[in-house]
């Protein structure tokens, strides 16, 4: 069940593509794209201001050149007439790839002195007033945009009449180029989006093709294949705890369904010895007519049967309540060798019967539940003499630590447990048959499953040592966070 739901979840609420769930796919595609069609608009303006600032130098550098030139010029005793003569034979044919240049020089009273024909369409006063270092960028009364200067003249005649010179660039060609690169410029944005489309698509499958080789692999696993492993080298990296997360959730699986096939297995046997004892029982009374003696006793068997079926139910539903992480525990502060006292005088009639010394050493304080803890303390102790010779010693020793926890430990003389029996020594039903004293102890391995139960409740740990031939030891440790 557990792995049907993983499947629904990896291929439905992730690689799916579901109304209002979320996708990778898409996610990474917008991102590509986005970052692909930013990247190419920050390089298109970026490239576009530059060529206008190219242009705009170049326009100013031809002005300053033109005003260097004419200034020259005039210094020359003839460079006014040659000047005008200059204007007057001015063609609108220009030199390819050079601006059109206008000039206009006027006098004190603000008369053109000299000027060429096309400057006409400048007013004198759209240039910038007399004395004011500035360009101007404006557009003539043809409508033409033009860049302007109105500077002084430095030779010695034009100083000596107040003269002043007006220039002006046309920018109409380079208008158009600007127009121009524009539009490529934008196309090239396009350019860049038709571009984002298909290789994020090319990304993401890419991208994604582990993660669907992942669902893929997962899809094929089936219940009888609870073993199955992922190798985490065949993924990439950013995959790679993915996997060992994965592998260690099989593992857990893995380990649940087995012990929840050997607990169902164990709990039908358990449950049908003595099912089967009362029908035999019953069969045989029923056979043929008994005395009311005979019928006594096979009730009085029948009890005993009885009694068994609920020791077990009681305890199944016990170790129920504490899977259900729904109990209510009242811990109160508990001298540790005053309980113990207590246990081992219950249990000192039983042990005297069966030659065994029971001891008690240490002291400690602990905050647990008392039932709880006397069950749990309980259950060890009698679990240590059923499982010690006549003879041997049963012995609880408390130790507090240096962390703040305190080590309960039930220890006996018995035949000890081999090692690869503890990591499942406190699995339920679990059980380690063996013969102590010539006869055989076999319970329903569900006395140690409790005691783990009430550790964990009291979120603390239940630990196993053992060696054949000197006995077992397991300890009860009450950790420091739990008492505070």
């Amino acid at each position: 069940m557990k792995i049907a739901r993983l499947k629904r979840f990896l291929r439905k609420g992730i690689l799916v593509d579901r109304p209002g769930a979320f996708s990778i796919a898409h996610n990474l595609a917008m991102v590509h794209i986005i970052t692909i069609v930013a990247a190419f608009s920050v390089c298109a303006v970026f490239l576009y201001f530059k060529i206008v600032e190219q242009l705009d130098l170049s326009a100013n550098n031809e002005l300053r050149s033109e005003i260097a030139s004419i200034r020259t010029l005039l210094f020359a005793p003839n460079g006014v007439d040659v000047l005008r003569e200059a204007m007057e034979n001015e063609t609108e044919s220009e030199e390819p790839g050079r601006h059109c240049i206008l000039v206009r020089i006027l006098d004190k009273s603000g008369n053109a002195v000299v000027q060429c024909k096309n400057i006409r369409a400048l007013p004198a006063s759209s240039f910038p007033r007399d004395g004011v270092c500035q360009v101007r960028k404006v557009k003539g009364n043809n409508g033409k945009p033009y860049l302007m200067r109105n500077v002084s003249l430095h030779d010695p005649f034009s100083q000596a009449n107040g003269w002043r010179m007006q220039i002006a660039i046309d920018l109409t060609e380079h208008e158009r180029l600007v127009a121009s690169y524009r539009t490529y410029l934008i196309l090239f944005g396009f350019g860049g989006l038709l571009f984002a489309i298909p290789t994020s698509l090319l990304v993401v499958r890419h991208g994604l093709k582990p993660l669907n080789e992942l669902s893929d692999t997962i899809a094929q696993i089936t219940d009888d294949e609870l073993g199955t492993r992922l190798n985490p080298a065949q993924f990439p990296v950013e995959m790679q705890s993915l996997v060992n997360s994965f592998n260690t959730m099989m593992d857990t699986l893995e380990g649940s369904f087995q012990r929840l096939s050997h607990y169902s297995g164990n709990l039908a046997h358990e449950l049908r010895t003595p099912i089967n004892n009362l029908m035999l029982q019953t069969e045989i009374a029923l056979s043929k007519e008994r005395t009311p003696e005979a019928y006594r006793e096979v009730m009085a068997s029948a009890v005993e049967e009885y009694t068994q079926l609920s020791l077990i139910i009681d305890r199944l539903l016990f170790l129920a309540r504490a899977d259900s992480n729904n109990n209510d525990l009242l811990p109160q502060r508990l001298s540790v060798e005053q309980e113990a006292a207590e246990v081992i005088d219950y249990f000192s009639e039983e042990a005297a019967e069966a030659g065994i010394t029971l001891e008690c050493r240490g002291a400690g304080v602990i905050a647990a539940d008392r039932t709880l803890f006397r069950r749990a303390l309980s259950n060890l102790v009698s679990n240590a003499i059923s499982h010690t010779p006549r003879g041997g010693v049963v012995s609880v020793s408390i130790r507090p630590r240096n962390d703040g926890s305190v080590d309960v430990d039930v220890s006996d003389t018995g035949c000890g447990v081999e090692p690869k029996h503890l990591p499942m020594l406190f699995d339920r039903f679990y059980r380690v048959d063996q013969e102590v004293g010539g006869e055989p102890r076999v319970g329903n391995g569900l006395g140690l499953a409790i005691v783990k139960a009430i550790m964990t409740m009291h979120r603390g740990r239940v630990l196993a040592w053992s060696k054949l031939g000197k006995g077992t030891t397991i300890t009860l440790r009450f950790s420091r966070r739990q008492q505070s």
